[in-house]
């Protein structure tokens, strides 16, 4: 593997274990760490910018992308989305690593997608979800914190849905995807045990409270031998 390949597979590393949070290093200083030239690391941080994972402002530097969320969302013909746990409904035992979990600020991006208004803070949650002790899928969400509040670290070990329905007795409507298959990246690499380059399912979602409202938008990422998406025209399931 070339040199600047293997530099910018160490950095996603790196971006993936919050050793780089918001911005990365400037050239000079990774030129410095890994000890080879500026243009190697011009090379390294081109596939990182390619794979959408930074991207560069001039005379500011070089900073760490949030996923994207799509332009368009499809409805798949699912009238309410039950959640991953409900969908096993008993069938195994599911269990949710969190990988990382915080309150922020939500991107322009963001506000768009869920209509928020000013000054609103959103978790950012990323969890391994873990059936009969493999590696299932790893969800990325983003959910407003006044519209969906108290979730800690404890409900993100059990179920989400679960508890806006039961303990703050919301009505989950329906949800709108979009539907692609990829490439793995690091974190399908690191924890869903995905080799590299294996195929992966992805599944971006905007989901609604019963009144229209919208709560949550996310990505979901599935190992492509542990999952399939069914869709009729009242439910849709992974």
């Amino acid at each position: 593997m070339s040199l600047y390949l293997e530099i910018a597979n160490d950095i996603e590393k790196d971006i993936i274990e919050k050793k780089y949070q918001g911005q990365i290093p400037e050239q000079v200083i990774l030129a410095k760490k890994y000890n080879t030239s500026r243009v190697t690391i011009v090379h390294a941080l081109k596939v990182l910018q390619n794979k959408k994972l930074i991207k560069t402002v001039k005379g500011h530097g070089t900073y760490i992308t949030s996923k994207a969320i799509p332009d368009i969302f499809l409805n798949s013909g699912a009238s309410e989305n039950d959640g991953f746990t409900s969908h096993i409904n008993g069938a195994g035992c599911i269990k949710s690593h969190v990988i990382s979990f915080s309150i922020r600020n939500p991107t322009d991006e963001e506000k768009r997608a869920l209509n928020l208004p000013p000054d609103e803070k959103v978790y950012d949650i990323i969890r391994q979800r873990i059936l009969n002790d493999q590696p299932a899928k790893l969800e990325y969400t983003i959910m407003p914190v006044n519209r969906i509040p108290g979730i800690t670290i404890n409900i993100l070990h059990k179920s989400v849905y679960a508890y806006i329905q039961d303990v703050l007795g919301l009505k989950i409507g329906k949800d709108d995807r979009v539907i692609t298959a990829e490439k793995s990246d690091a974190y399908d690499i690191k924890y869903l045990n995905c080799a590299k380059d294996d195929p992966v399912l992805c599944v971006h979602q905007k989901a609604y409270l019963s009144n229209g409202v919208p709560f949550e938008i996310s990505e979901s990422r599935n190992r492509y031998d542990r999952g399939a998406l069914t869709v009729n025209n009242s439910k849709s399931f992974l």
